[in-house]
């Protein structure tokens, strides 16, 4: 009985004990393991908002990309036509009906047709209508088509549209499919035309030139754009028709039988799309997201039609993957959950943490780095001609300079104050209109070229540190001519650069800042006589800075004048060598001038190879040796 009692008693004690610790046990462990299941789904979702920030980010890349493939293209096409409008041999035929001249266009047409690869057709069209030239492009080549089989086009909406147009712009048609007499042409061939008219002076019609693109060209590349896109890419028109779609017995249902388009099988979404430039919309597809193509850039200034069919695409990728990320993020980190009983909570949250962040950056940085990528490309041609210009300035800049061994700053100095004399100048009713803030930017570029003439000029005359003969000041004063011509020469070069910018380049300002900047207002200087406003302005504004910088700087054969003798020099020479309103001005600011004196001053001056900076001859008589030129 006793043994009995001794045996329950100790069953007890070892039930207690075991309730005790199964309570501690369950304690520790429920909200041990709340705090995990906690942090798993905080980790959980996190990963899955890389996941999307990532697909998103390729998403606007791939949209970019597409929307940077069309402007790209298209804009090659339109100086293309530009390029065959502008001919001289289609001038001349136009004008003059040579037969020559017939021959010269044609082969341009067959060189850009072959070159290029892009145009089903180019055709120049009488004012009648009746084709005139028209190029063929049949089983990879360009062939002309003879007299016999040209057409009028009288009637086609392109031309007629053309004609219509009065100003220096194009027409651009809709991407459809080709049609040839009244049937779509079979395989199916996409096309966009472009077209522009030729008028002559008294604004006569003379002529049509019309470019059938291959937009297939265009839609291939951004099919094989979308193909690197997390989801289904498509290209619609203005109302809602799919020009491009991953099944492409969708596409153009506005020109065929089956009238399939997006508007019609998602009215509520198309309607989303329509009436925004871009965003995103979540639905039982997945994410749509969607933009607004605009392939030409400022298309008002660029294209006549008023309907800019052109100008209404929308790009659409459907992510279908976008609502099964938490399930397959969940599925995949199973395996995760014993080492996340063992890891410290704060070291997961971490890790997460840190993954989250580094993942966006670098789906940012992915992003940046393809935008960069893609600028560069597209915009290889301006940048191009951005570094000619700037490349221009330098060389021809320094070569003056080093040619002649001018002091360090003068450069900095008379550049600076042209600045600041056109600055003031522009408060001037006479200069209002002509010294705009783009002008005077292109003023103070080409300033440091008024002496880049003097590389033409001989060291024995250029470098002498004595009075010049009157022979060799002769040879001296050719230095404008020099630089001038010298400019004249780039600015041909670049013709057709330069006539794509409204107004005068800062090659042309050069050019008149070398060639005038010694002319005097009363007409007594060189090289051309001129007088009062027959100057250009560029050139009186140089004038008055060349001149002030040679009175007030220190030079080996002189001492800097003072304030009192520089200005007073100046002011002398109003109504004389300089614009009198100008002087005015320059009254107003001097003490600006000083200012920018005392700012970049010079070096102490050395001698190298006897080399002197010359000013003009009127000022020379002051110092005690020396020549002006």
């Amino acid at each position: 009985m006793i043994f009995s009692d001794r045996v329950g008693d100790r069953d007890k004690r070892f039930s207690g004990f075991n309730r005790l610790v199964r309570a501690r046990f369950f304690a520790l462990f429920v909200p041990l393991t709340l705090l995990n299941i906690a942090a798993l789904m905080l980790a959980n979702s996190l990963f899955i908002n890389v996941e999307q920030v990532k697909q998103q980010a390729l998403v606007q890349a791939a949209i970019e990309v597409g929307t940077n493939l069309a402007q790209h293209d298209l804009a090659t096409v339109m100086s293309h036509l530009e390029f065959l409008t502008a001919s001289e041999h289609v001038e001349s035929f136009l004008n003059n009906g040579i037969d020559d001249s017939k021959a010269h266009i044609e082969r341009e047409f067959l060189n850009l047709a072959n070159t290029s690869q892009l145009y089903d057709q180019i055709r120049l069209i009488a004012p009648s209508g009746m084709e005139l030239v028209r190029i063929d492009y049949f089983d990879g080549q360009a062939v002309p088509v003879v007299p016999e089989l040209l057409q009028d086009k009288s009637k086609r909406y392109y031309f007629q549209e053309a004609v219509a147009i009065t100003t220096d712009k194009m027409y651009i048609s809709a991407l459809d499919l080709n049609v040839e007499n009244g049937v779509i042409e079979q395989p199916l061939k996409p096309m966009i035309r472009f077209a522009k008219p030729l008028r002559d002076e008294n604004g006569e019609l003379r002529g049509v030139i019309v470019l059938n693109y291959f937009a297939n060209l265009l839609l291939d590349k951004f099919r094989n754009q979308m193909m690197f896109a997390p989801g289904e890419g498509a290209l619609l028109n203005k109302d809602g028709y799919w020009l491009s779609s991953q099944d492409p017995s969708q596409e153009w249902g506005f020109m065929l039988e089956h009238k399939q388009s997006f508007g019609l099988e998602s009215p509520e979404l198309w309607q989303a799309i329509s009436l925004a430039e871009k965003g995103s919309v979540e639905n039982s597809n997945g994410l749509v997201t969607f933009a607004t193509v605009h392939p030409i850039k400022d298309i008002n200034k660029k294209v006549a039609n008023r309907d800019h069919f052109i100008d209404e695409w929308r790009i659409i990728i459907v992510n279908t993957n976008w609502g099964l990320g938490p399930t397959l993020v969940l599925s995949k980190m199973k395996f995760l959950y014993p080492a996340l009983i063992i890891y410290p909570i704060g070291l997961i949250l971490i890790w997460f943490w840190a993954r989250a962040s580094v993942g966006r950056k670098c789906a940012e940085l992915k992003l940046k780095n393809l935008n960069n990528t893609l600028k560069l490309r597209v915009a290889e041609r301006t940048k191009e001609l951005a570094v000619i210009k700037d490349v221009t300035i330098l060389s021809m800049a320094t070569l003056a300079e080093t040619r002649d061994n001018e002091t360090g700053q003068h450069l900095r100095r008379t550049q600076t104050y042209v600045k600041l004399l056109a600055q003031e100048l522009q408060k001037h009713p006479d200069f209002q209109d002509i010294l705009s803030e783009k002008t005077i930017d292109l003023l103070y570029k080409s300033a440091p070229l008024h002496d880049i003439g003097k590389v033409g000029i001989p060291d024995e005359i250029l470098l002498k540190p004595a009075k010049l003969s009157d022979f060799e000041f002769e040879i001296m004063k050719r230095h404008t001519t020099y630089g001038s011509n010298a400019i004249s020469s780039s600015i041909n070069t670049l013709t057709h650069e330069l006539t794509e910018n409204d107004g005068p380049t800062f090659l042309q300002f050069a050019q008149d800042i070398a060639h005038y900047h010694h002319e005097k207002w009363d007409g007594s200087g060189y090289p051309n006589g001129l007088s009062g406003d027959d100057i250009p302005v560029a050139a009186r504004i140089m004038a008055i800075a060349d001149v002030f910088d040679a009175l007030s700087c220190k030079r080996v054969y002189k001492e800097a004048f003072g304030r009192d003798k520089t200005e007073t020099i100046m002011f002398e020479g109003s109504g004389t060598h300089f614009d009198p309103r100008m002087i005015d001005a320059f009254s107003r600011i001097s003490e600006s001038f000083w200012e920018v004196k005392a700012l970049f001053e010079d070096d102490p001056p050395e001698v190298t190879n006897g080399c002197i900076e010359r000013f003009p001859v009127e000022y020379a008589q002051l110092i005690s040796m020396g020549q002006g030129i």
